[in-house]
């Protein structure tokens, strides 16, 4: 879907959502909505565990890179929301094992709820596909 230069898009292997789409490319940029931890088919991976959902949710924003055709190193800011503070380690170590020696600028926010209560973290990014894209 297109309209004023805005591709919209939402890529197999990612569980779809009503209302909008997991990704937008715009003026050379990439926008990817904040990611949860959902497989291909929609169900919950990790519940209760941050280490498994920060893997999912890095997982689907590396299939939305690849759909864009882009990678870890087109990212320029990641946004991370947790719901405890206690979260924060699982979800560095995974946003480190998936950026490898890259570092974007990074922003957490801890707050008291997200959409679900399965949700115990999401992750937003913002990536450079290049003036031509």
């Amino acid at each position: 879907m297109a309209a004023s230069g805005i591709t919209l898009f939402s890529p197999s292997g990612i569980a779809p959502v009503a209302g909008y789409h997991h990704g937008a490319k715009a003026g050379g940029f990439l926008f990817i909505a904040g990611q949860i931890a959902k497989d291909a088919e929609g169900n919950w991976v990790g519940l209760g565990d941050a280490a498994a959902q920060s893997a999912q949710i890095w997982h689907n924003i590396g299939l939305l890179l690849a759909e864009a055709g882009a990678g870890p190193e087109n990212i320029v800011k990641v946004t991370t929301i947790m719901t405890d503070r206690s979260h924060r380690e699982a979800v560095s170590t995974a946003r480190r094992n998936f950026l490898g020696e890259h570092r974007p600028p990074h922003t957490g926010f801890i707050v008291s709820g997200l959409g679900s209560p399965e949700v115990m973290m999401e992750v937003e990014i913002i990536a450079w596909l290049g003036a031509d894209a």
